[in-house]
């Protein structure tokens, strides 16, 4: 593949699987057998669709896009409203799993914001991964995280105090709805008031997580992204203005990534929704770094 290619013609479908505890879907944007797979895993509490003009024009690139509705997200099933960060994580290795088997080996992983996150946790899971391209990064046990929410940085010394305290409530009132305008700044998610109406009055979105989950995400095991279980390329997407994911934070936790090869693809663009509001600002550099690594993700951790 290269710059000057045509655009390939895309079929688009939808499959359902099984993963875990629960039957989930897949938005399939189909090219040829041989193409690379890129596994994609949505943002806080949306589904694949969200993303569908940045998804299925990366897919006429000459990729095949294998979309995931995390389990009770986006078109899958609400059959168990009690689910966990690792559940997610478990549907990426499904999807995984499905790539290989109907396409072929040449799988990376790429996620936005939570499913940014989702997608480095799975590398340090998954050794068929042939490389990860999480867009944004997050560690939550290290106390500077809360700058990615609505908490106040004054009490960035009481942070573990904090998660130990969603902890505790969420063994209570385990079902609970918690809006996920209380832990994120929606302002910061975006500035375009469209964009956020869009959030509400999408019919297959939501906009709470049950208690439960919020702890299981505030409490998530990331040891893998520093204890070298990571065994693929890490390409790490993030814009130099992101209002979500400050520019220093995401540089802290960069560095902590231990893995074969690494590198921080900043953008200069001054918005968290790369993939929904900088679609042509940010698609050429993007493809031609996944065309790259998808030829030369072997020779860089070698």
């Amino acid at each position: 593949m290269n710059d000057s290619a045509e655009l390939h013609r895309v079929q688009y479908e939808e499959v359902i699987i099984h993963s875990g505890k629960a039957p989930i879907v897949l938005s399939l944007w189909k090219n040829r057998v041989e193409d690379p797979c890129i596994v994609f895993i949505p943002g806080t509490a949306t589904h694949p669709l969200f993303y569908e003009q940045f998804l299925g024009t990366l897919a006429e690139k000459g990729f095949n896009i294998i979309g995931v509705h995390p389990i009770s997200h986006g078109k899958s099933p609400r059959i168990h409203k009690m689910f966990t960060f690792e559940d997610i994580v478990q549907n990426g290795k499904d999807a995984v799993s499905y790539a290989r088997k109907h396409f072929n080996a040449n799988v990376m992983v790429m996620g936005s914001s939570q499913g940014g996150v989702v997608a480095i946790a799975l590398a340090g899971q998954d050794d068929r991964i042939r490389a990860v391209f999480p867009h944004n990064i997050l560690i939550p046990q290290v106390s500077e995280s809360i700058v990615v929410t609505r908490f106040p940085n004054s009490l960035q010394s009481k942070y573990k105090l904090l998660v130990n305290g969603i902890r505790y409530l969420a063994k209570i009132v385990p079902k609970l709805p918690i809006p996920v305008s209380l832990y994120l700044d929606l302002k910061k998610v975006s500035g375009d008031k469209g964009i956020i109406q869009q959030f509400y009055d999408d019919p297959i979105g939501f906009m709470s997580y049950p208690l439960y989950f919020i702890s299981s995400l505030f409490n998530a095991d990331l040891s893998s992204i520093q204890d070298g279980s990571i065994k693929c390329p890490v390409i790490v997407i993030a814009a130099k203005g992101d209002p979500l994911f400050p520019e220093g934070y995401t540089r802290t936790i960069y560095e902590m990534i231990q893995a074969p090869y690494k590198e921080l693809m900043l953008l200069d663009e001054n918005v968290h929704l790369i993939f929904n509001e900088r679609i042509p600002q940010v698609l050429g550099s993007i493809v031609a770094k996944l065309r790259t690594i998808s030829v030369s993700s072997e020779d860089l951790i070698n």
